[in-house]
């Protein structure tokens, strides 16, 4: 009766030191197992070595530019990149993320190219001051903007340009660059590419019509 009393508080004591120790081993396996994330962020001036430009850069001369707001569709508002699986089905990319909200990244990138390519550095983000005069507003809404089933990165934005508040260009632009399905790298340059196409085409209607 005594062995079997003394079998009964062993079983009893391992049981409750498996118990206790196997979260601890379980996250200690996963953690072995899981992949470092990797954070990306976009640039709007991929391949571009020369931009034309008008005004003088860094005087008060020349159109006072606000650039926003700009706003990114629902399913791509998340630090995750997309993919698209089928037409109507996406993937979420855990190990791969974008370093910053993808409305804010967008919108850095812009304004750290829009100057050169408009040659003037009068230009301020979404919000500015509620006394800030601007000449010019450009707006964005970024539609699409992720990889496709086929692997080409592509980029919907629907935009206006409005000058004291009266629209003067109501715009919508479509873009696509071969991408890929499984290199991340270089998927982030080819909506990069996309980007810069964008902000080309933002540029050049905004000289044309100053």
């Amino acid at each position: 009766m005594k062995c079997s009393d003394n079998s009964a508080a062993t079983y009893r004591f391992v049981r409750f030191w498996l118990v206790l120790m196997f979260p601890i081993l379980l996250g200690g396996c996963m953690h072995t197992d899981s992949k470092p994330v990797q954070f990306y962020r976009l640039t709007a001036d991929s391949g571009i070595s020369s931009v034309p430009s008008i005004g003088v850069k860094g005087t008060a001369i020349g159109p006072m530019i606000g650039l926003g707001p700009i706003h990114i569709a629902e399913y791509l508002n998340r630090p995750q990149m997309v993919i698209a699986v089928t037409a109507n089905q996406y993937r979420l990319c855990e190990d791969h993320r974008w370093a910053e909200r993808l409305d804010q990244n967008i919108s850095l990138a812009l304004f750290k190219v829009l100057p050169g390519m408009i040659g003037t550095d009068r230009i301020v983000r979404y919000p500015w001051p509620q006394r800030q005069e601007i000449d010019y507003q450009i707006g964005i809404d970024i539609v699409e903007f992720d990889i496709d089933e086929s692997g080409q990165s592509r980029l919907t934005a629907q935009w206006f340009i409005k000058r004291k508040d009266q629209t003067t260009i109501n715009k919508r632009s479509n873009y696509q660059f071969p991408a890929s399905t499984t290199d991340y790298g270089v998927m982030v340059k080819a909506q990069s590419q996309c980007l810069t196409k964008l902000s080309k085409e933002i540029a050049e209607t905004l000289r044309r019509i100053r």
